[in-house]
């Protein structure tokens, strides 16, 4: 919670009206060189490349968003996001609310997502996703102009995955490993036109970076492919406040589509033997190691969908506020991913395609995707404020057989704590703990006959956060 002015209880909620604020050549046994071919391949490397590049785009539900930019509303499963103004993530969640945070503040911390990614495969080949724990770091700064206008930058990770697989994993085909970090720019600006209204927009400069690797079943060999690729993009967002009471807010928030295009290297490499696996991560060939067959150009477009958030929270009590959420991501709008590299035309021309095109457009057909939370906060005095919550996401997955390995995604429950200690007007730490169980189809999929190829036992996460917020004045 934020203090009614420099001096005064840090507990105090916040108020508008008070301001409280791959075919190849293959050696075989006797020495002699044999083609493979790769006619299938080039779709399926298309495939691999697809799913690598639609993790470097900035995807806004499910999957692999990283909705966690506060630890506060973290311990709430983020409801009443933006308009509580208990912390400046209203820089990223509804930057109208940033009128509740008088003076000049600072907030810097972290949640850390622990993924829990148990898979089983139908001849029994067991694997965890799990690659390490993944860090969401945020930072805010705000800073009142004069009566009626705020300043807000955030920088945040909102977006971002990582998971690894063994590399002679049955179902490489479906991904053996990826990383992608999205970092976000956020400068905005919030107006307060009178007691009960505020308004909010701002601008994301977006940096993405990602890595991916996936196996191919190249006619009877196994080929590799291992995607880096970066780029630049840029968004809105707007945001609206009404606070009808004293004790009651709403808000309603914005953030555009992002228009991605993500550039960079495609690597192939083709297995030599039972255990002779490509590394990929390296530019020559090593012995024992495979086929290294070469770096293409590759280049990905993408446009993410616009996402509406619409937010409520009641001072029930002096003691008690209740608050609630419902997210919405156009999600149906990513129906196909375009994908361009030299790398397509060139397998099919060595399949004996000699027209082979340089784009391939992987189909996703997704479905919009909502999220429901409801949480509560309790003031116990006036150091500490303890708070929980509960919500329920609907995956964009439309159609389960286009789920993979690297992105595993489902329905997920939300079950949240935390708390924040107020050390004195000026310093405030907050702490929070979260629970994700996924819920519902959690298979993996033959994505032309639809078969059952191995499931998932658990697709679920523990999240961890801890942050501060400094006020200057």
């Amino acid at each position: 919670m934020v203090r009614t002015d420099v001096t005064g209880p840090v507990r105090d909620r916040p108020s508008i009206t008070r301001r409280r604020r791959c075919i190849v050549r293959k050696t075989d046994e006797s020495g002699a060189q044999r083609r493979i071919p790769v006619k299938n391949a080039m779709f399926k490397f298309s495939a691999a490349l697809t799913l690598a590049a639609a993790a470097t785009s900035a995807a806004y539900a499910g999957g692999f968003m990283l909705t966690e930019q506060s630890v506060a509303g973290l311990g709430r499963a983020y409801a009443g996001s933006g308009i509580v103004g208990d912390d400046l993530s209203a820089v990223w969640y509804n930057p109208a609310g940033m009128v509740l945070l008088p003076g000049t503040q600072f907030q810097m911390g972290s949640v850390m997502a622990y993924l829990d990614l148990d898979v089983e495969t139908n001849k029994g080949d067991t694997d965890n996703g799990a690659k390490h724990g993944v860090p969401i770091p945020n930072m805010f700064f705000t800073h009142q102009m004069n009566e009626d206008m705020w300043f807000g930058f955030g920088i945040t990770v909102p977006f971002g995955m990582a998971t690894e697989y063994k590399r002679d994993w049955e179902l490489a085909d479906h991904g053996m490993n990826a990383e992608v970090k999205v970092f976000d720019f956020n400068p905005n600006v919030a107006w307060k036109v009178n007691d009960k209204l505020s308004i909010g927009a701002g601008m994301s400069l977006q940096y993405v970076t990602a890595h991916f690797e996936s196996g191919v079943p190249v006619g009877g060999a196994t080929g590799y492919g291992r995607l880096s690729a970066d780029g630049w993009a840029w968004g809105g967002n707007l945001g609206v406040m009404w606070q009808p009471t004293e004790t009651l807010r709403f808000g309603l928030a914005y953030r555009s589509q992002v228009n991605h295009h993500a550039d960079g290297t495609f690597k192939a490499g083709m297995k030599t033997g039972p255990d002779g696996i490509p590394d990929l991560r390296i530019p020559a060939n090593t012995s024992g190691k495979g086929y290294n067959l070469g770096t293409y150009d590759g280049q990905a477009t993408m446009s993410a969908p616009h996402v509406v958030t619409l937010t409520g929270t009641w001072e029930a009590t002096q003691a008690l506020r209740l608050s609630g959420l419902v997210r919405w991501t156009n999600w149906a709008s990513f129906d196909s991913l375009p994908i361009t590299s030299p790398a397509f035309g060139r397998l099919g021309q060595m399949a004996g395609n000699q027209t082979s095109s340089n784009t391939h457009k992987e189909e996703y057909h997704w479905k919009d995707s909502w999220l429901f939370t409801l949480g509560a906060d309790y003031t116990i005095n006036d150091a500490v404020t303890v708070r929980s919550g509960v919500g329920y996401e609907i995956s964009p997955v439309d159609d389960d057989k286009y789920r993979s390995a690297t992105i595993p995604d489902t329905d997920r429950l939300w079950l949240s704590l935390g708390a924040t200690w107020h050390v004195n007007n000026k310093l405030q730490g907050d702490f929070g703990l979260a629970y994700l169980k996924g819920i519902g189809d959690k298979g993996l999929y033959n994505k032309t006959t639809g078969e059952q190829l191995g499931e998932f036992n658990k697709l679920d996460a523990i999240l961890v956060g801890a942050q501060f917020v400094y006020r200057f004045d």
